[in-house]
């Protein structure tokens, strides 16, 4: 009888806790923008502003292109000798992060970890683009002595 209650302990708790891990909800990953555009920069801009609770804030063209992280630094008040005026609060710099779950893009501010889902743009994990050009790296030698990429 206790042979039977110590095996059926261990069967329970071994699926409580494959069914624990089973349900998971997988992470956000980084990211990369897939198709740049003017708009899907107009898009970054105002969501990042309203996750700094701002205005939106103005992006350089190539954002989000070769890292998902971008560092946003704040320009600092100054008088007409372009001198720091006395007694102004001096911000620091913060961040913010493109990640991707399941297709979709989300805008994370690093500082609060406040995280804004992100729509009609299109990003793809680091972890695909490492994995498509490690496989790229792994081709075999197609005969190409022009010393051009495959």
């Amino acid at each position: 009888m206790k042979k039977y209650s110590a095996i059926s302990i261990v069967l329970s708790t071994f699926f409580i806790l494959s069914s624990c891990s089973a349900t998971q909800p997988s992470p956000l990953v980084e990211a990369l923008l897939e198709q740049p555009s003017v708009n899907s920069r107009l898009i970054l801009e105002s969501a990042i502003g309203e996750l700094l609770n701002s205005q939106p804030i103005k992006l350089a063209d190539n954002v989000f292109l070769e890292k998902s992280t971008v560092i946003i630094g704040y320009q600092q008040s100054r008088n007409s000798r372009n001198n720091l005026l006395n007694g102004r609060e001096i911000r620091q710099a913060d961040s913010v992060s493109l990640l991707t779950k399941s297709g979709k893009c989300y805008l994370k501010h690093n500082r609060s970890e406040d995280i804004k889902l992100i729509g009609n743009i299109s990003c793809r994990s680091i972890q695909n683009l490492s994995r498509i050009h490690i496989e790229r790296c792994r081709r075999p030698n197609t005969g190409n002595t022009t010393g051009t990429p495959y």
